[in-house]
């Protein structure tokens, strides 16, 4: 008879050195959160921390991100020290692609995780956690009932329209209207309403593709730089937007970054992305 046990100890003195994780769903969205077996990453940055696991740990990225142990649907995150005053944690995003500057719902869902793992002493129904990330600290509240946390809010790092307006150009579609954003990094945001698609499931492959794209082409033909960090000059994501409003606010929206990754849930920094398009042209 086949002893599990006896598995699970030749398996552990086989394989000594172990990446240990801890799975998080928010709003249906993966959070796969990094706690150990990588090690100290040395830097007195975030941007530092993230060079260093880029240069030396991509290989971790990949074995948790892609398949058979993850999909291009999984996003990840490993948890460092922190780097600035008053700050519990940092974090490094990344995902079957790349190396996101922001993540909000990867956020939440680490806030979430460390208390509930009691990583994080809490005190009363509303705990402050400042979170460091390559972005600047980003500071959120977790509210707590019977020491479960219930949600995280959390107050986005300065986000800002780069231009409005510009004209880009993909053979599937012409000529369109874009706007670019930048909330940690860069967003070409594309009013539904010039491709002809309804905000549907059956509909998602196509967006999908034409978000890919978006991205190809805005790196193509438009220029982004963030103006006081070099580094972030890339378009890394396409988000569809409804011009019209609804029942319960400004319309719908849809996120398309990564390996083909459609977003599963609101989506932080998109939505973060669609709130300050709005603002800027005075709709919000």
């Amino acid at each position: 008879m086949l002893k599990l046990d006896r598995i699970q100890n030749q398996f552990l003195e086989r394989y000594p050195d172990r990446i240990v994780t801890i799975d998080s769903h928010v709003a249906g969205e993966p959070a796969r959160l990094i706690v150990g077996g990588v090690g100290p990453l040395p830097g007195e940055t975030m941007q530092e921390k993230r060079a260093f696991f880029m240069e030396r740990h991509d290989h971790i990225r990949l074995l948790l991100t892609r398949e058979p142990r993850g999909h291009r649907d999984m996003f990840a995150a490993c948890v460092t020290e922190p780097v600035t005053a008053g700050a519990r944690f940092g974090l490094i995003y990344m995902d079957a692609r790349r190396y996101p500057y922001l993540c909000g719902h990867a956020t939440m869902g680490a806030v979430m995780t460390l208390i509930e793992a009691g990583a994080i002493d809490t005190g009363g129904d509303a705990q402050q956690v400042i979170v460091d990330t390559p972005s600047g600290p980003m500071q959120t509240t977790a509210y707590l009932q019977n020491g479960k946390v219930e949600s995280v809010a959390i107050q986005m790092v300065p986000s800002f329209v780069y231009r409005d307006d510009e004209t880009l150009s993909i053979p599937e579609l012409g000529r369109l209207k874009v706007a670019t954003v930048c909330v940690g990094g860069f967003f070409v945001m594309v009013s539904s309403d010039q491709i002809g698609l309804d905000f549907t499931p059956l509909n998602g492959r196509r967006f999908i593709e034409l978000g890919m794209a978006l991205i190809q082409a805005a790196n193509q033909q438009l220029t982004v730089r963030h103006p006081t960090r070099p580094e972030v000059n890339t378009v890394d994501v396409t988000e569809f937007y409804d011009p019209s409003s609804d029942a319960q606010g400004k319309g719908k929206s849809i996120v398309i970054l990564g390996e083909e990754h459609m977003d599963r849930s609101p989506c932080g920094t998109g939505t973060t992305a669609k709130m300050t398009l709005l603002h800027y042209r005075g709709q919000l």
